[in-house]
């Protein structure tokens, strides 16, 4: 009798298990669907500036995606994705935030160098603050010495603070 109970109740603990599982797959499926849907939408537009809409869709897909299924093998290029189009949408906080999860949560994803990269990149050339761009930019020699970016990295942490006329001046004066 209490073999027969044990077993019913470890029926109904796999039964759940196997439901629970089922419902996250179907979870991811939908996700990953819905940022398929969103990137052809994107795409039929050009660029994520002409449908702002979509592309913040996106990323919040993407983002809870990611919050979901951190482990995923998707995860890391989602959440790159993302930042890219949170930075062609011109919200450029919000890619410097998803850049920055990249590579602090997957350090070793062969994107994670360009993801820091891209935070200094964007504070230098769009936000124009040239002291969070020279941080990230140290941040990327300290963390990716050996990266195939690092030489230019260095070239644009030595420019970075200076102003475009005094470069052009610099420039001028070496001709």
């Amino acid at each position: 009798m209490r073999i027969g109970i044990l077993l019913i109740g470890l029926m109904l603990c796999l039964a759940a298990a196997c439901k629970q599982k089922a419902k996250e797959v179907t979870g991811k499926e939908s996700l990953l669907e819905k940022i398929s849907v969103l990137e052809k939408q994107l795409l039929a537009k050009g660029d994520a500036s002409s449908d702002k809409e979509a592309a913040m869709a996106l990323v919040e897909t993407a983002t809870e995606f990611a919050k979901a299924f951190p482990s995923d093998p998707k995860t890391p290029d989602l959440i790159f994705k993302a930042a890219d189009v949170a930075r062609g949408a011109k919200e450029y906080g919000k890619a410097v935030q998803l850049w920055g999860q990249l590579w602090r949560k997957h350090p070793d994803h062969p994107k994670a160098p360009m993801a820091l990269f891209l935070q200094g990149f964007t504070f230098d050339s769009e936000l124009r603050d040239a002291n969070m761009a020279s941080k990230y930019y140290k941040d990327f020699l300290e963390t990716y010495p050996n990266d195939s970016l690092a030489p230019q990295v260095q070239q644009l942490l030595q420019v970075v603070e200076i102003s475009p006329e005094d470069l052009i001046r610099q420039f001028e004066s070496k001709q």
